[in-house]
């Protein structure tokens, strides 16, 4: 039987949906109005990425993560034009990160066993 995380990304995740769907139904009743708010979502990417690499069981998990912090900040820089930066600046680097990721799936897996060995070891 699986124990269940206290914290979790589903939990994150099912939250924001929740608070979201609410927030957007209420600004379309003429409730509440979200207006400039909504240009920091990117930011839920980067605290997704963070939960998954802290969650991380394998390096694929972890790259995972990694991308959704990338793609977080990318998306903020964009939109906030951090640096005078925007999208039509910034898409190249989609490429860069691609690039990167592959060259990271082509590294070798380093299990746990032997990452214990070489802390005993020194190797």
């Amino acid at each position: 039987m699986k124990s269940r995380k206290v914290f979790s990304a589903h939990l994150l995740i099912g939250s924001f949906l929740v608070l979201a769907g609410a927030a957007l139904l209420l600004e379309n009743f003429g409730m509440i109005d979200i207006g400039s708010v909504w240009r920091f979502w990117p930011l839920i990417l980067i605290g997704l990425g963070i939960a998954r690499m802290r969650e991380a069981a394998s390096r694929r998990d972890q790259g995972v993560g990694l991308w959704l912090v990338l793609l977080g900040l990318w998306f903020t820089v964009s939109i906030l034009h951090i640096g005078g930066l925007t999208f039509s600046d910034t898409w190249p680097t989609i490429f860069i990160a691609l690039g990167v990721s592959l060259l990271w799936k082509s590294l070798p897996e380093i299990s746990t066993v032997d990452r214990e060995q070489e802390r005993t070891h020194g190797v």
